[in-house]
């Protein structure tokens, strides 16, 4: 039996290593049948880089199919938008996620085409067909996900990820609010786990200073660190405090005081401070001296993908080594035996499936600042351009309600 798997899997790499989109073909063709959900949809496509006057709501896009065994198609019943849809929207890393559908369209019957896009990183809705291996789910389960970044997103009626990226939704939460869940709390936890060590050292009872917590990601770090037993100190503008309080943490810190910077040194040492605001490493550096030696500094606020869009793959990648290095260096964090670091957004099955239980024991509960007919997205766009956000900003396509 082990000889004859062996075989089977020694014959697929050589299909995939010959014929790559052969190989994903011939898996797709095992899916359910009832994956064959097919038809038209409408969607807010993005039809050049630039600004939300480019998004142009499209009746009659095919419905994206499932390509891969593994997946779900799910009718969107609400989406949120997030920074990086925006980003997205003015060609901020078009090289790479260019680059990542190409290698993706080898196993998936598709365009390559940079546009038209569909943008929208995470949703919420209604399982309607899935790949014969997709178990975790029966069609007509509602449920929340999230879509990588080089996909088709889910500003749409219909959208398709893997498995993996989707969780089944709580009763006790609307389609709105879990749609604005994923992708910030996945955010959250690969800067708070991987970039902060967590994944390796406990953050119960460590000292974690939260930088813009009444955004996206800032909101959903401090509810995850809450649950994870850590101390959390928060700051944001005054007319944000008594949101941020909802979050539960140790202090808040009003950043537009004078005594701003003092109250966050006698607030003490910190094990981690987390940019959620985006400040970026230079002005993170102003906050070596409250870090603990062996801490980290983590902003989200990366030049990777932009560096590579300017000087391409590889160039780029050198130049964000360098970036990284240089304040590193000069700031002094690195002779304390700290690092300025970097978090990104990572769609991890093994987060999904933490964060899927935080949401069901109401650890998680993102804030909405408003929600936005689906005729209305570039309004959605817009807003999020402005920032100071108080929450995240929805998008529902349940034609019976209006923007709140």
């Amino acid at each position: 039996m082990h000889f004859k798997n062996l075989l089977r899997t020694l014959n697929l790499i050589k299909v995939s290593t010959t014929c790559p989109k052969r190989w994903c073909q011939s898996q797709t063709l095992e899916r359910n049948p009832a994956a064959d959900f097919t038809g038209t949809m409408s969607a807010w496509q993005l039809t050049n880089y630039g600004d939300e006057s480019n998004l142009v709501l499209t009746e009659n896009v095919e419905i994206p199919i499932i390509t891969d065994p593994n997946q779900v198609l799910v009718k969107v019943s609400a989406a949120s938008v997030n920074p990086l849809d925006v980003e997205m929207m003015r060609g901020f890393g078009s090289v790479l996620l260019s680059n990542m559908r190409q290698i993706s369209s080898l196993c998936q019957d598709q365009s390559t085409s940079e546009t038209p896009l569909i943008l929208g990183r995470d949703f919420a809705g209604t399982v309607v067909a899935k790949g014969n291996s997709a178990t975790k789910f029966e069609i007509g389960d509602e449920v929340f996900g999230v879509v990588k970044p080089h996909d088709q997103g889910c500003h749409s009626e219909y959208t398709v990820t893997s498995e993996s990226l989707v969780a089944k939704k709580p009763d006790f939460l609307s389609m709105e609010q879990a749609s604005g869940i994923l992708y910030t709390a996945l955010t959250a936890w690969s800067a708070l786990k991987i970039s902060g060590n967590f994944i390796v050292v406990s953050p119960k009872d460590k000292r974690i200073l939260v930088l813009g917590a009444s955004g996206g990601v800032g909101s959903v770090a401090v509810q995850m660190l809450n649950a994870w037993g850590a101390q959390v100190v928060a700051t944001c503008r005054s007319d944000a405090v008594s949101l941020v309080e909802t979050f539960s943490p140790q202090v808040i810190l009003d950043y537009t005081s004078p005594t701003y910077q003092s109250s966050v040194e006698s607030a003490g040492k910190y094990d981690v401070i987390l940019d959620a605001a985006g400040i970026g490493e230079k002005e993170l550096e102003a906050y070596v001296p409250h870090v603990n030696p062996g801490g980290s500094l983590i902003t989200l606020r990366s030049p990777l993908l932009n560096n590579i869009d300017t000087y391409g793959l590889l160039c780029g990648t050198v130049k964000s080594a360098i970036d990284l290095a240089v304040p590193n260096l000069t700031s002094g964090v690195f002779k304390k035996g700290s690092l300025i670091k970097w978090g990104f957004f990572m769609p991890l099955a093994t987060a999904v499936e933490e964060i899927s239980e935080l949401v069901n024991k109401n650890k998680i509960t993102p804030p909405i600042e408003k929600t936005y007919p689906f005729s209305s997205v570039p309004e959605a766009y817009s807003r999020m351009k402005a920032g100071h956000l108080r929450g995240k900003i929805v998008i529902s396509l349940d034609k019976k309600k209006s923007s709140e």
